[in-house]
């Protein structure tokens, strides 16, 4: 803009150039160069002799904000990334509660005493305690289900014993005696109980019929069971 407006001040009202100044601002202060002179010179006098005076222009208002234009297509997917930095390791959480109750006991003795519950007195496993080797019973403490099993050693007579749960035999198992010769049998089962149920062996016999349930030193007869899977309601 400097440049333009030196450029009018040289120049008369007819359109004539005027002599630069004495104090050589023509010279290296913007001052046109011929081909410059010649081209603008007719528009500029022009411009004058209508009375225009050189002004300058300013810088209007921003406008509003025009609408979004439409979604472009996507392009194309860019190179995979760098993996990020490990995250901080997280506080240990809390274990699982694991249910448990399971039992393993064995005979001492003959039995001589019929239609009672067997009272295995010889411990294997009875961590919880869950079997009462006084009564013979196992109490359930914790709802689900449970897998019980018996191996019986058998002599002198046959034998017919039945597991029971709550007052009702569940399971019988016989054994027909063969002389001189010392006989097992065995019996499983799955049942589900509840918290206050009670399962034990018992010998069924009428008298001293059916009652060769037998252990020695060297002959075991022994009762087990786990529980399996715990009630989740």
């Amino acid at each position: 803009m400097g440049r333009s407006l030196a450029f009018l001040r040289r120049q008369d009202a007819a359109g004539h150039a005027l002599p630069p100044p004495k104090d050589g601002v023509g010279k290296g202060g913007g001052d046109p160069s011929p081909e410059e002179g010649s081209l603008r010179t007719p528009v500029l006098s022009l411009w004058l002799r209508r009375g225009a005076k050189p002004r300058l222009s300013f810088k209007g208002l921003i406008g509003p904000k025009g609408d979004t234009g439409e979604t472009g297509v996507t392009g194309v997917e860019g190179p995979r990334g760098f993996p990020g930095t490990p995250g901080r390791k997280g506080e240990p959480g809390e274990a699982a509660y694991s249910y448990r109750s399971a039992f393993s006991v064995g005979l001492e003795a003959r039995v001589t005493v019929p239609n009672v519950p067997i009272r295995f007195t010889k411990i294997f496993y009875n961590q919880q305690n869950h079997y009462d080797g006084s009564t013979g019973k196992f109490h359930c403490n914790i709802p689900g289900v449970y897998f019980f099993s018996y191996h019986i050693t058998v002599y002198m007579k046959d034998v017919k014993v039945s597991l029971f749960k709550k007052d009702k035999a569940v399971l019988f198992t016989y054994d027909q005696y063969q002389e001189k010769n010392v006989d097992q049998a065995s019996g499983s089962v799955l049942l589900h109980l509840e918290v206050g149920d009670q399962v034990w062996l018992q010998v069924f016999a009428d008298g001293e019929q059916n009652n060769g349930l037998y252990a020695d030193n060297v002959n075991d007869s022994t009762f087990m069971g786990f529980l399996l899977y715990h009630d989740t309601n």
